[in-house]
């Protein structure tokens, strides 16, 4: 049990026999919060409880603080007990609490902390899912490290987790990868530097990947008709879905499984989804407003199916299906979440970049229409990642080839180190990662203060170990 957990249990015995009695109700419990101060000076602890439930005891918050507090004094293991602002409780805890709480992390070691709080129900966590275009870079590596510790984390107090990655290999960027690869290709049949167009990526990863084209299958991949598309099609992504695995297993990430969005297309998943939606009438021929000050995926001026997304909170509905009878990419992320659904998962957590928070009530708009509001989908953003270097801020772009690659990181770094710098920033703040920084021995670097304080942790263990006897 965490501390905050045997704390708050403490506390609603209090609230239960003193204030509430006969009155109390067991949602209560999940009404106030008992956590860590914003800030040091605070104490050990805070809680809400006095500005929640005073409203329901019918008394202001500052009287019904300065009444708990007389209680919460007489829990053992309280050291001192202040109001702050409109009604917060602040705790600090007595030091002989922490040596046990210290001596019970030596007992259990790996097992504290442990709890069953999930109580065993599934929950599948997508994130990283990069488009399959070319190597994992330093922002992919934000979102990894957030997905795996957060699966990690769920998976300790009870949850039966399961890790996805979605491989987005249709559409438009594929195209644009694939001939971008012939581009490449052709240079090395041709022996010719060429001009890269700018409709291209112009990447030097895509020089090994023609490189290996070439030695498979010579000089016969030089029309790009559709026979040989679908052969550099194939060829790419896996090879490129192998590097990703790569990386990834370099920050130390494993998933459970990688689902293909053109598998979802050729297993009818897509149809299976429309269908559904158009027998409960949510689905109808329309045309959208023309945007006005910002753009909108999928506008067209004409007649296309959209969904009802406005039924369950969305800003506006969806297209669904263009004028042209092609899916969009929302129809694909909606037939992929109901493949969810349909494989068990009523709790779902996606991990997305900061590009992507435009898409959050679309989302969950449709998740809720597809499970009839059976299944939770919490979306988790991860902001941008900024290198700097030389004091600088590095400008970096996937489309034009530039950018940090993780391989490059965990070269420069090491796996640790860069799990904990991408951990050191709440997931919804822009993070600054220097590569020098963060092989420093100063107090610059957060990691090597951690690793200084753990080395002089052992070094007290080892001195008591000769001078006392522990019983």
């Amino acid at each position: 049990m965490s501390i905050y957990n045997k704390l708050k249990k403490d506390i609603n015995l209090i609230i239960k026999d003193k204030f509430f009695q006969n009155n109390y109700r067991k949602e209560i419990y999940n009404m106030f919060q008992v956590s860590e101060p914003p800030v040091e000076k605070f104490g050990d602890i805070s809680t809400n409880i006095a500005l929640v439930l005073s409203k329901i005891l019918k008394t202001s918050p500052l009287n019904f603080a300065n009444d708990l507090i007389k209680e919460i004094k007489k829990i053992d293991y309280v050291e001192k007990v202040k109001i702050e602002g409109p009604g917060f409780i602040n705790l600090s805890l007595k030091k002989n609490f922490w040596i046990k709480e210290l001596k019970e992390i030596l007992n259990l070691k790996d097992k504290y902390g442990i709890t069953n709080i999930g109580k065993s129900e599934k929950v599948i966590v997508e994130f990283v899912s990069a488009n399959p275009t070319g190597p994992l870079h330093i922002g992919h590596c934000r979102g990894a490290v957030y997905g795996d510790v957060l699966s990690n984390l769920l998976s300790k107090v009870g949850y039966k987790v399961f890790k996805e990655f979605y491989i987005n290999d249709t559409g438009g960027q594929i195209d644009k990868l694939i001939k971008s690869v012939f581009f490449r290709y052709q240079e090395i049949v041709t022996k010719k530097k060429l001009r890269i167009p700018d409709n291209l990526y112009p990447g030097d990863y895509l020089i090994s990947i023609a490189k290996q084209l070439k030695t498979k299958y010579g000089s016969k991949l030089q029309n790009l008709d559709e026979k040989n598309s679908k052969v550099i099609t194939k060829f790419s992504l896996k090879l490129i879905l192998e590097n990703i695995k790569e990386d990834l297993d370099l920050v130390g990430v494993r998933f459970d499984n990688f689902v293909s969005e053109k598998s979802l297309l050729e297993n009818n998943k897509v149809e299976a989804v429309l269908k559904f939606l158009k027998n409960n009438k949510l689905i109808y021929q329309g045309i959208l407003d023309k945007p006005k000050g910002k753009e909108i995926d999928d506008w067209e001026p004409k007649k296309q199916s959209l969904f009802k997304s406005t039924n369950f909170g969305d800003d506006i509905d969806r297209p669904i299906i263009k004028s042209d009878g092609t899916y969009t990419y929302f129809a694909k992320d909606i037939a992929y979440h109901f493949d969810k659904f349909q494989r068990g998962f009523q709790l779902m957590i996606n991990v997305w970049g900061a590009d992507h928070s435009g898409y959050i009530k679309r989302l969950t708009s449709a998740v809720s229409a597809i499970t009839k509001n059976k299944a939770n989908l919490s979306i988790k953003i991860c902001q941008l990642v900024k290198v700097v270097e030389n004091k600088k801020i590095v400008k970096m772009s996937k489309r034009e080839g530039k950018f940090l690659s993780i391989e490059k990181v965990i070269q420069e770094v090491g796996r640790d180190v860069t799990r904990f710098i991408m951990l050191t920033r709440r997931n919804t703040e822009k993070l600054e990662f220097d590569l020098k920084q963060a092989t420093k021995e100063s107090k610059d670097n957060p990691v090597f203060y951690v690793q200084y304080a753990h080395a002089r942790c052992c070094s007290i263990l080892r001195e008591a170990a000769r001078n006392f006897s522990f019983h």
